[in-house]
């Protein structure tokens, strides 16, 4: 009998299926398809970082009034190509050939509303917590022309949700592994920007604590904020970068550099310790080369966020919180996977055809199953 740890063996160390070499697009279109969407998915926290963290570089920038609109109108420019971009591949998607006239109407008026929104949320707001949806509102059409454009290549990130329990186990392991890498990445630049701030080494080192350079001073503008984190990094820089990519036979290399190179720049707030970032980057790479499954990654990124986020907000308080906080949630986080192997265990016995005895006949109800192994 098939047990479940093999099962689940056949999900997860398998690798993700190769894609089709594309036919319709050749190779270079496709990456400069790539590298438009990095481009405009970067330009405005890389505009605001050199603007805010630029004096770690040398960079002579101050946040004068002209600074500040130059930076507004680039991202309007950005949003307003996004509108077009999206607009574009949607109309052209749904011809009265391929889609119903109801849902033509519904998916056209869909991508002008969002990309509206989105050259909207370009505006300068007064509020802080307006700007930070704002900036989710964004990148989350910006996330959503990266799903069309992959829909143009005929290549798919695989964002369905699992339907069966061993599917559920599946991706829950695939998510812890990702965190385990997200914390990797994550502890190298916090030990590198303690190790430079105690060696006194004169190289650029970020300034205070994290979310103060970030500007956020409070779980739930931490919380918003991380809508856009995870659309821009996972959805945009990571998954459609490595899946596009590897549908047209690019190197490795390719795939890593162009991925690893926007990470470490986003992050360059941190100063030198941003290159503690190309292990959160190249893990996340390699990972989704083997599992391409994408929400597994966003959920991961987003809990580690969030947990270590959250924690950082709590040095006011005692510092017996934060330990207590974290056994917590690795309570949580043991409970939930026991549930989940107890759920695909359970399914994984109702699926097994009933035994057959030496002469042919199946045995009573009242017979006892083989065992299913879970280890």
């Amino acid at each position: 009998m098939k047990s479940l740890h093999v099962a689940l063996l056949d999900l997860t160390d398998r690798p993700a299926p190769e894609p089709s070499e594309q036919t319709d697009a050749p190779a270079r279109r496709v990456v400069r398809h790539v590298i438009g969407l990095l481009l405009l998915g970067c330009y405005f926290p890389l505009a605001v970082t050199a603007v805010t963290s630029g004096h770690l570089y040398g960079l002579s920038l101050s946040l004068t009034t002209q600074t500040r609109y130059a930076v507004i109108y680039g991202q309007f420019t950005v949003a307003t190509i996004v509108f077009w971009w999206l607009c574009w591949l949607v109309f052209t998607r749904t011809l009265l050939s391929r889609v119903t006239p109801r849902q033509r109407l519904l998916q056209r008026g869909a991508a002008v509303l969002a990309g509206a929104a989105g050259m909207y949320s370009a505006a300068p707001f007064s509020i802080a917590l307006a700007q930070v949806v704002g900036h989710d509102v964004f990148d989350c059409v910006l996330a959503w022309l990266a799903l069309e454009v992959c829909r143009t290549h005929r290549v798919s990130l695989r964002t369905t949700l699992p339907r069966t329990a061993v599917e559920r186990l599946r991706d829950w392991q695939i998510t812890i592994t990702v965190l385990y890498v997200c914390v990797g990445g994550g502890v190298l630049s916090f030990l590198l920007v303690h190790l430079i701030r105690w060696t006194g080494a004169g190289v650029p080192v970020m300034k205070g604590g994290q979310m103060a350079t970030l500007g956020v001073d409070n779980f739930g503008t931490l919380a918003i904020g991380l809508v856009s984190t995870v659309a821009l990094e996972d959805v945009v820089i990571v998954a459609t970068t490595t899946a596009l990519l590897t549908a047209v036979r690019r190197p490795a290399w390719q795939i890593y550099t162009l991925v690893c190179v926007p990470e470490v720049l986003l992050h360059a707030y941190l100063g030198l310790p941003a290159i503690g970032m190309l292990v959160f980057a190249a893990g996340r790479v390699w990972l989704y080369r083997q599992y391409g499954r994408l929400l597994p990654f966003m959920a991961a990124h987003f809990t580690f966020d969030l947990v270590g986020g959250g924690l950082m907000l709590m040095q006011g308080l005692p510092f017996w919180y934060r330990p207590a906080l974290g056994l917590l949630f690795s309570l949580v986080v043991s409970w939930a996977e026991n549930r989940l192997k107890k759920a695909a265990k359970s399914a994984r016995a109702d699926e097994q055809p009933p035994p057959v005895t030496p002469d042919g006949d199946t045995p009573r109800p009242t017979d006892r199953p083989d065992p299913v192994s879970i280890q």
